[in-house]
This record gives structure tokens, C-alpha cells and sequence, in this order.
């Protein structure tokens, strides 16, 4: 690996198609063990940022670097450290599982034994379908052969564009599993997805495009921490009085008309036991408190809308 302490680089990336500004000025970095969700809506320029990550297509302008090596003037040594899955992938289905990563890891050029590519199989979860034909892999068996064969070269780095389109949630949490692992021995992932409650259960980091402009990059604790948790409160008996009490002891409530909602920042303590003691106390009859944490949907939501006004 090259002189970094991170295992991607992307620094001030522009890239034109026929005039047009696909992205602007697009900067981040990957330390090892950590899984970048790269998100935005249609259009925003995410495919087109993981084309050029692996190699498919260049910036117009700005650098990209994986385990060190620049991905333009250095590009089989960067490719070397990567593996890809794009969307669900295809594969010879009339062979089996062992033979069609027979077949890619000859095309790699590497020294990589009929062992190792059984090791791969077992570690993906694959151990006793290696020799069955392709065409009657279910769907997550197809992702974790996948896997395998982005794997196969043992790179440091993943790049997945819509990995978990058309995955049932026992595929979806095999596939979780695999991506954990993969991490723990300090490669990483970047990982684009519009299954946001999938992404929220897996990744470290986030970074939000729109408009072919970053709006966000950071962590995941820190995103959520910029949106508030709602607490729902139902009550029987005099919702104004409620409301009235409530927000002489500070909080802020709004009124539904049939319950009240109490906004709290996402880093506050869990407020529903106050709540209730306050409500008991004066005597006010409580049927149920509720507590809403803000998920990366609502975030992402939240961060886009606010782009868009700025914009507007």
C-alpha cells in the first residue's frame, strides 16, 4: 500500500460530460475498517463518482487515490486493491459457483489456488453449493457469489453501487454480515444505496450529494445528531392544560389536537419518565408517551429539502 493512512482519496473531483457539470469539487477520504454510505437522489452523480473510483471513467479535474496509488497515473496498482459490485451480477449459469470464480480469478492474472477460491466460497457462505450450477442459486446466493468473486483477489477496497436491489431480509442480513466482516480485518467499503433503513445498519460514515455537490460528510452519530427525536404524548383528559404545563417546565410542544408532540434534540436523555411524573402530578390521566428517533431516512430527507431551499 502507498504512504496514507487511508485506503480511499478523493480530492477536489470535478468531472463534464458534453458541457454539463456532473460533479463539483468533490472531496472525502476512507480510513481502514470504515463503510461510507454515498447517497443522494436520481441524478445527483453518484454512479458517476463510483465509475471513477474504479477506473471506468476519469475527473475532469482532481485526484482519486485507493491504498495510496492514483487511479489515473497508477492504475493496475490501484485496481489490484479493489473489488466491485454493481447492481446484482452476472455470472456463466451454466457452471457452477467454484468454476465461475475459476474463471475470473484466471482473467485476474493472480496466483490464486483452487484453495484459496474454496476459502473464498466458505467465507461468503457458500461451503457446499461450490460445486452446484449458478442457475439454481436463489438470488442471495447469487449476492454472496458476488461477493466472492469482488473478493476472490483478497483487495482492501470495496465499491458497491445498488447491492441489495431485489434481497429478502434473510439475504439482506447475510449480506450485512459479509460486509461487517469484510471490514474487520481494516479494508473498507464505499456503498451506494437507496435502501437507507439497509445502509443505516451498516455503515460508519456518510456522505450526501445533490445537484453533483457535497452536502454532507461525516459521521453517521453526527448526521442523526442534527435531527430531533419526537416524543408522542397521548393523554385523557385537558390537552391544553397538558400543554400549558408542559411548556412552563421548558419543553417544546406542539399540539396535534389529539395528542402533543415534544421535539428533543437527539443527543438529550430519554425525557418520557419526567413526563409522565409531571403529567401524574397534576393529575392528568396518561394513556401513552412514545418516543420517535429520527432514522438516515429522515435525516437525509431533512439535509436534501434544506439543500434545495437554499438553492430555490
Amino acid at each position: 500500500m502507498g504512504n496514507t493512512n487511508y485506503l480511499i482519496e478523493v480530492k477536489n473531483v470535478s468531472k463534464k460530460i458534453k458541457g454539463r457539470q456532473i460533479l463539483d469539487n468533490i472531496s472525502f477520504k476512507i480510513a481502514p475498517g470504515r463503510i461510507m454510505g454515498f447517497i443522494g437522489p436520481n441524478g445527483a452523480g453518484k454512479t458517476t463518482m463510483l465509475k471513477m473510483l474504479t477506473g471506468l471513467m476519469f475527473p475532469t479535474s482532481g485526484e482519486i487515490k485507493i491504498c495510496g496509488h492514483d487511479i489515473q497515473q497508477d492504475y493496475e496498482q490501484a485496481a489490484l486493491n479493489l473489488g466491485t459490485i454493481i447492481e446484482n451480477p452476472e455470472f456463466y449459469n451454466y457452471m457452477s459457483g467454484f468454476n465461475n470464480l475459476q474463471v475470473f480469478a484466471d482473467m485476474s492474472r493472480l496466483p490464486i489456488s483452487k484453495n484459496e477460491i474454496m476459502q473464498t466460497l466458505a467465507t461468503t457462505g457458500l461451503k457446499g453449493a461450490e460445486q452446484q450450477k449458478v442457475k439454481g442459486y436463489s438470488l442471495g446466493m447469487r449476492q454472496r457469489l458476488g461477493v466472492a468473486n469482488a473478493t476472490i483477489h483478497q483487495p482492501k477496497v470495496l465499491i458497491l453501487d445498488e447491492p441489495m436491489n431485489g434481497l429478502d431480509p434473510e439475504g439482506m442480513k447475510d449480506f450485512r454480515n459479509l460486509m461487517k466482516n469484510f471490514v474487520r480485518n481494516g479494508n473498507s467499503i464505499i456503498i451506494s444505496s437507496h435502501l437507507l433503513a439497509e445502509l443505516q445498519e451498516i455503515v460508519n460514515d456518510i456522505f450526501i450529494v445533490n445537484h453533483g455537490r457535497q452536502i454532507y460528510a461525516g459521521t453517521m452519530t453526527d448526521l442523526l445528531g442534527k435531527s430531533n427525536n419526537i416524543v408522542h404524548v397521548e393523554i385523557d383528559g385537558d390537552l391544553l392544560l397538558a400543554e400549558k404545563i408542559l411548556q412552563e417546565k421548558g419543553y417544546q410542544v406542539t399540539n396535534q389536537l389529539n395528542s402533543l408532540e415534544i421535539t428533543i434534540n437527539q443527543n438529550d436523555h430519554d425525557p418520557r419518565a419526567e413526563i409522565a411524573k409531571l403529567l401524574v402530578e397534576n393529575n392528568i390521566p396518561l394513556i401513552g408517551l412514545k418516543l420517535t428517533h429520527y432514522s438516515l431516512e429522515d435525516s437525509f430527507l431533512n439535509t436534501i429539502n434544506s439543500d434545495n431551499q437554499k438553492k430555490g
